[in-house]
């Protein structure tokens, strides 16, 4: 039920996003992810908006693992830095991955960059340090520290 609830509340705030934007996207990226020295690839599908007013951006995103197989849900707040076809941007945001029986519950912040092709197409790069807490069924019994690396295009509307 919580997992359910989650993935609705993700998607609802990537919709939001979405729809409150001049220039929203919905993109894909190829992620390299490791944790503890223990990587995990992943394509990530995101929506969101890097101008939602008021100086920030958010976006929603999920991610589903290639290799083990896993699922990650995240949430990030966009501070973008500038405007123009270069936009570099900060943020910072939540994400939860699951491996089976174990969960990282993290704490992210993210730097990045996206450049606007001269169609509605963008591509970005962004590095994403995560501080998690790992959890099995016996309950929480440490913390671990991740990185992601990830590359790929948005479309925006």
């Amino acid at each position: 039920m919580g997992k359910r609830l989650a993935v609705l509340v993700l998607l609802v705030w990537g919709l939001a996003a979405f729809a409150q934007s001049n220039r929203p996207f919905a993109g894909a990226s190829l992620v390299f992810q490791w944790v503890e020295g223990t990587p995990l690839t992943s394509l990530m599908l995101q929506a969101g908006s890097y101008n939602l007013g008021g100086g920030f951006g958010a976006r929603a995103n999920v991610g589903i693992g290639l290799n083990p197989n896993f699922l990650e849900l995240g949430a990030d707040l966009l501070f973008p830095f500038g405007a123009g076809r270069l936009l570099p941007y900060g943020g910072i945001g939540a994400n939860w991955v699951g491996l089976g029986a174990l969960n990282f519950f993290g704490i992210r912040g993210l730097a990045g960059v996206n450049y606007s092709t001269a169609s509605d197409a963008s591509l970005f790069a962004e590095a994403v340090p995560t501080l998690y807490l790992a959890s099995d069924a016996t309950g929480i019994y440490g913390t671990a520290f991740g990185i992601q690396i990830r590359f790929g295009v948005n479309y925006l509307f």
